[in-house]
């Protein structure tokens, strides 16, 4: 039977699936389900997407993790926003499917995402897919699988403590929208149904609200990537919003520590009341075209090779330190 989480993410793919997905691009050309680990190959699959003007161009291109609580979503509900992503920037978007936590626990999402980026390395010359000019995305669960991938590659430590596969991808940005950075806080601090809290149970396979038992987790070192951020980072882009039932406040936790070591980033935050959990995946939606305007002046201008300068972006009433543009 499947769990109260698990239909609550399910209930949302659906219901905003037309809203995030439905719209109409013209000349996209899709590859589906390729496969990146041959021992699943009905979970771990890739969709690529590019303009079909480019078919056989070598293309920059957006790695792209999706969200669902560990628990649901998947590529095809991602296709909205990396069709956008092509339509505006002429780029290459893999969107990427993970082993879901109802038949798996952590830490198989981070080792599913390595698989899934060393095989894209490995087979970049078949793809078109321009290794010098790499860029990460995620939302929710998929921003921390991002976010871990980038910290696990640059930490010999934790991809052997989790059994990940070595990769030395390099990423020009990171593109990170609400995700839960800070895991043990994620999963431990009071939630709307004390739904946190359920999605770590289900995410860790323990009682998270019991202090001895996330204190034996074998893995608990490696949950918290804020702890593995180094001075290689790449740039961020940061995508979140103060009315985050899930995700509240760990935007702010990452930029906390991209600032320590001088990461520079854009900060996109709405205090806007009606901007949920990952609300700028609605594309037509006129909150989420402002981010997604200052996604695309982002990302023209990381392939431009401009320098970044940091940016602290804030849609509706500034709640956040001063200097930030509304």
């Amino acid at each position: 039977m499947a769990s109260f989480q698990r239909i609550l993410f399910k209930s949302i793919d659906i219901l905003f699936d037309h809203a995030q997905n439905k719209h109409k691009f013209a000349d996209i050309d899709v590859k589906k389900d390729i496969v990146y680990d041959e021992e699943y190959p009905d979970v771990c699959a890739f969709d690529i997407y590019r303009h079909g003007s480019k078919v056989g161009f070598k293309l920059p291109t957006v790695i792209n993790f999706h969200g669902g609580g560990y628990m649901a979503g998947g590529k095809e509900y991602r296709s909205g926003i990396a069709s956008y992503l092509v339509d505006q920037l002429d780029i290459c978007v893999i969107n990427v499917n993970y082993h879901k936590c109802e038949t798996t626990r952590f830490p198989q999402f981070s080792r599913d995402s390595l698989k899934a980026l060393a095989w894209i390395e490995a087979h970049a010359d078949e793809l078109n897919v321009d290794l010098s000019n790499l860029y990460i995305m995620g939302d929710s669960a998929g921003a921390q699988i991002a976010a871990h991938a980038i910290t696990i590659m640059q930490n010999d430590e934790m991809r052997e403590a989790l059994g990940c596969v070595s990769c030395s991808i390099k990423f020009k940005a990171a593109l990170l929208f609400c995700g839960p950075y800070d895991v043990i806080t994620a999963v431990t601090s009071p939630s709307i149904l004390d739904i946190a809290r359920g999605l770590g149970n289900k995410v860790l396979g323990i009682d998270t609200r019991n202090p001895e038992e996330l204190e034996a987790y074998p893995y608990k070192k490696y949950l918290n990537l804020l702890d593995w951020v180094g001075d290689e980072f790449p740039p961020c882009f940061i995508g979140h919003t103060k009315h985050d039932i899930f995700c509240a406040g760990q935007g702010q936790r990452l930029i906390a520590e991209l600032k320590k070591r001088n990461i520079p980033y854009v900060s996109y935050y709405s205090t806007k009341t009606l901007d949920y959990h990952c609300w700028y995946l609605a594309l037509k939606n006129r909150s989420a075209k402002k981010l997604l305007a200052e996604l695309v002046i982002f990302m023209q201008g990381m392939l431009r090779g401009d320098a970044l300068e940091v940016r602290e972006i804030v849609y509706g009433k500034p709640d956040v330190e001063e200097g930030s543009e509304g």
